[in-house]
C-alpha cells in the first residue's frame, strides 16, 4: 500500500521503512484498494439487514445472536437446589488458586505463541461475550488465614470481593437461573461499532468515519476510552487493537469515498463496517483458531444454517474461553523499529491496566504492537502470573483481586458443571483419577492436594490442566466447547462474510487479509512477521551494510537500507532485505524471505520456504535438499523481468532439463525435481518461462 492511501498518523520516532518494502500475501501489505473497488455497491446492499444490536437476524427467532439473548447451556445447571444455590462443600476458590495456579517464574509458551495471540483472543471475546451485569448478591471469597498476599497478618478475616451475576428477570425462582449476553454474539465487530444504537451513534465521526483524536487515537473518557465495548481500556494492548481497527474503518471510508464521491456518510460507514467485519472473521478463522484448535479442526464453510443458534454458551464464556488468562505475561514490551526497548521502558502488566495515557504519552500504539509480536506468551497451563492472580487492578486489600479464584467462583456462580460432569455430558470419558486429567505428575498432585475427589474439580481449572489435544494448544474438553461455539457463530450467522452475494474472488480478497496487514497499513510499522500470532525475535539493521544473524528460534531480520547479509540460522524465520542489494539466507526451517528493492539474492535453504524478491533483478538460489519452495512475483523473461533461478540439483545438468519440468497449475508453474524437491513460481505460466531464466551452478 502506498503512503498516500493511509490515514494521517501521529508522528513517531524510529519509523519503520517505507511500506513498499513490505510484501505480504496481497503484494504490499493488505488487500489492494483498487482491486476491491467493485465491492462497494454489493457491500451496501448486503449490509442493509445487519442491525447494530443483532436483532431480527433470524426470521422467527429474532433474539438469536442479539444483545440480551439468554446464554445457552450445553449441560444442566449445576446448582444444589437446581435453581441457584452453589454447593458449600467445594474447596475454597483462593485455596485452589494457591495450590494450582501460583506461578513463580517465567514459563514461555512451548508452541511459540506471541502475546499478540492472547490480545486477539481478548479482542474477539469482547466482540461476542459480556456476561450480564453484577447483581446485588454479595458473596465474597473467603481468604485462607495467613495467605501471604491477602492475609499476611493471619487474621482469618480477609476476603476477595465477589458479587454474583444478575439473573434474567423472572428466572431463578422455580427453575434454574438464566443469564444474558450484554452484547451481540455474532463476530460482527461490535467491539469496534457497539452493540446498541446509542453507543454506535456516539462513536460516529464526520463523513462516515469513527471518531478519533487528531493524533488518530481513541478518545479518552473518564476511566476509559470511547470504543464499541466498555472494556476497551482494560489494558493498553487491548486499547491498541481497538485503535488499529478504528483506523482500519476510517481507511476504508477514505478509499470508498475516493472511488465514489457520491456515497452518503451512512453508505460509507456501512460499506467500511462490513469490510472490517470480514477481516476480523478472517483473522480469527485463518490465524487464531488454527493455533488454538489445530490446523484441521475447522471444517469448510457450507453456508448459513437457520437451524444453528449462534448464541453464547455459559460453558464457553465462563470456562473454556477464559483459557487465555494462563497465557498472560507479566511484562508488555515496547520496542522501536530495531527491536530495542523505547526510552520510556516496558510496562508491567499491572501498569497496563486502565492506563490509556501510556499510549498517548509514549509513542502511540506502535511500540506496543511491535512488543506484542516479539514477546512469547506464557505456557497454557493451570498457572497464572501474579500480576493478575494476586494483584489484579491493585494490591491485595487495595482493590487487588485474584483472577484465577474469580474464574473458579464465577463458574460456580453461573452453574457450570464440574469438570467430570461436563466431559460426560459432551460425550467425553470421565476422569477416574487426577492423573487422567493431566500427564504432569506435579499438577496432578496439586489438584489432589486441594480437591477431595476428581469429581469435585472445577471445569476451568480442569480444562487448563489437560494435555493439548491434537495440534492445538488446548485440551480435549476446552477444544470441544470452543469448536462448538465458533462453528455456531459462523454457521448461524446469516450475514457471514463468506456467504455474501459477491464474486468469489472478492470474498477471497477479503479473507486473505492478515492481522499483520491491518496493523501495518494503520500504523508507522512497516515490518511485522506475517504470522504475527507467533513470536519472532525482532533484529533490525542500520542504514549501512549490515550482517545480521538470527538464533535457533523464530527471527524477524530487517536489513533496512544498505547492502545487507541476513542469515536466519535455525527456526522458521522472516528476512526482509528492504533497500539495497541484499543477500538473504533462510537456512533450516520454513522461512519467508522478502528482498525488497535492489538486486537481491535469496537462498531459502532447507525447509519449505517462500521467496519474494521484490523490485529489481533478483536471483533465487536452490541447492541440495532445499525442500518445496515458492517464489512470489518472479520476473520471467516474457513478463519483462530479469530475475534468475540458480539451480544445483543432482541429475539436472542443463537449463533445458529443468525447463522440461515446467508444469502449469492453477497457482502457477511448478518445477518438480523429486517428491521432496520442487519450486512453485506463483502467477507464472510455463510459456513465460524460458532458458534465460535458469542458470545451472
Amino acid at each position: 500500500m502506498r503512503r498516500s492511501d493511509q490515514t494521517p498518523l501521529q508522528n513517531q520516532p524510529n519509523q519503520d521503512p517505507a511500506p513498499e518494502q513490505n510484501q505480504g500475501p496481497n503484494g504490499p501489505r493488505g488487500a489492494d484498494g483498487a482491486g476491491l473497488a467493485r465491492i462497494q455497491a454489493n457491500l451496501i446492499d448486503n449490509l442493509a439487514n445487519r442491525s447494530i444490536d443483532g436483532s431480527n437476524s433470524h426470521e422467527t427467532n429474532i433474539d438469536w445472536g442479539a444483545t440480551g439473548q439468554h446464554l445457552l447451556r450445553l449441560t444442566a445447571a449445576n446448582y444444589t437446589d437446581g435453581i441457584g444455590t452453589v454447593a458449600t462443600d467445594l474447596p475454597n476458590a483462593r485455596a485452589i488458586s494457591n495450590a494450582v495456579a501460583e506461578q513463580t517464574e517465567d514459563e514461555p509458551n512451548s508452541f511459540g505463541l506471541s502475546d499478540m495471540f492472547w490480545v486477539w483472543g481478548q479482542f474477539i471475546d469482547h466482540d461476542i461475550t459480556l456476561t450480564g451485569e453484577e447483581g446485588f448478591e454479595f458473596s465474597p471469597i473467603t481468604v485462607p488465614a495467613g495467605d501471604s498476599d491477602f492475609d499476611p497478618a493471619g487474621t482469618g478475616e480477609a476476603i476477595i470481593p465477589f458479587t454474583r451475576t444478575g439473573v434474567v428477570e423472572g428466572t431463578g425462582t422455580d427453575a434454574a437461573r438464566q443469564y444474558s449476553n450484554g452484547i451481540t454474539s455474532f463476530l460482527d465487530a461490535s467491539m469496534v461499532y457497539g452493540s446498541d444504537a446509542e453507543t454506535a451513534a456516539a462513536l460516529r465521526g464526520d463523513g462516515g468515519k469513527l471518531l478519533l483524536t487528531e493524533n488518530n487515537l481513541l478518545v479518552e473518557t473518564e476511566g476509559g476510552v470511547l470504543a464499541g465495548d466498555v472494556r476497551a481500556a482494560e489494558n493498553v494492548a487491548l486499547t491498541s487493537m481497538h485503535t488499529v481497527f478504528a483506523r482500519e474503518h476510517n481507511l476504508w471510508v477514505e478509499r470508498f469515498s475516493r472511488q465514489d464521491p457520491g456515497m452518503s456518510d451512512d453508505e460509507l460507514y456501512d460499506a467500511a463496517r462490513i469490510v472490517v467485519e470480514a477481516e476480523i472473521q478472517a483473522i480469527t478463522f485463518n490465524e487464531f483458531l488454527p493455533l488454538l484448535l489445530g490446523e484441521d479442526a475447522i471444517t469448510a464453510y457450507e453456508g448459513y444454517d437457520p437451524n444453528v443458534n449462534p448464541g453464547i454458551s455459559v460453558e464457553f464464556a465462563t470456562a473454556a474461553f477464559r483459557f487465555g488468562h494462563s497465557l498472560l505475561s507479566s511484562n508488555i514490551q515496547r520496542l522501536d523499529r530495531d527491536g530495542n526497548t523505547i526510552a520510556a521502558g516496558d510496562l508491567s502488566l499491572s501498569e497496563a491496566f486502565f492506563n490509556p495515557s501510556e499510549i498517548s504519552e509514549n509513542g502511540g500504539i506502535d511500540p506496543l504492537l511491535r512488543g506484542l509480536a516479539d514477546s512469547t506468551a506464557q505456557e497454557l497451563d493451570t498457572q497464572v502470573v501474579e500480576d493478575v492472580r494476586s494483584f489484579l487492578f491493585g494490591a491485595p486489600g487495595s482493590g487487588g483481586l485474584d483472577l484465577a479464584a474469580l474464574n473458579i467462583e464465577r463458574g460456580r456462580d453461573l452453574g457450570v458443571a464440574s469438570y467430570n460432569d461436563l466431559r460426560e455430558a459432551l460425550g467425553l470419558a470421565r476422569a477416574t483419577s487426577f492423573s487422567d486429567i493431566t500427564s504432569d505428575a506435579t499438577v496432578a498432585a496439586q489438584l489432589a492436594s486441594v480437591y477431595s475427589t476428581v469429581d469435585q474439580v472445577d471445569a476451568w481449572i480442569g480444562g487448563l490442566a489437560e494435555d493439548p489435544a491434537g495440534s492445538g494448544i488446548v485440551g480435549e474438553l476446552f477444544a470441544t466447547i470452543l469448536l462448538d461455539q465458533f462453528l455456531r457463530l459462523r454457521d448461524g450467522d446469516p450475514f457471514w462474510s463468506q456467504g455474501l452475494d459477491l464474486p468469489q474472488a472478492q470474498i477471497d480478497a477479503l479473507w486473505s487479509t492478515t492481522l499483520s496487514d491491518v496493523i501495518e497499513r494503520n500504523s508507522d510499522i512497516r515490518s511485522l512477521q506475517d504470522d504475527v500470532m507467533l513470536a519472532y525475535d525482532r533484529i533490525g539493521g542500520t542504514n549501512g551494510d549490515d550482517a545480521l544473524t538470527g538464533a535457533d528460534g523464530r527471527d524477524l531480520l530487517l536489513g533496512n537500507r544498505g547492502n545487507d547479509v541476513l542469515d536466519g540460522a535455525g527456526g522458521d524465520d522472516q528476512l526482509e532485505g528492504q533497500d539495497g542489494n541484499d543477500t538473504l539466507f533462510g537456512q533450516a526451517g520454513n522461512d519467508v524471505l522478502y528482498g525488497g528493492d535492489g538486486a537481491d539474492t535469496l537462498v531459502g535453504g532447507a525447509g519449505s520456504d517462500e521467496l519474494d524478491g521484490g523490485r529489481g533483478n533478483d536471483t533465487f538460489v536452490f541447492e541440495g535438499d532445499f525442500g518445496s519452495d515458492t517464489v512470489v512475483r518472479f520476473g520471467a523473461g516474457e513478463r519483462g523481468g530479469d530475475d534468475l533461478l540458480q539451480i544445483s540439483v543432482d541429475g539436472f545438468a542443463t537449463a533445458e532439463a529443468v525447463l522440461a519440468l515446467a508444469a502449469e497449475t492453477q497457482a502457477g508453474t511448478v518445477l518438480q525435481f523429486s517428491h521432496d524437491l520442487s519450486i512453485t513460481l506463483l502467477g507464472v505460466s510455463a510459456a513465460q518461462l524460458d532458458l534465460n531464466d535458469i542458470q545451472i551452478v
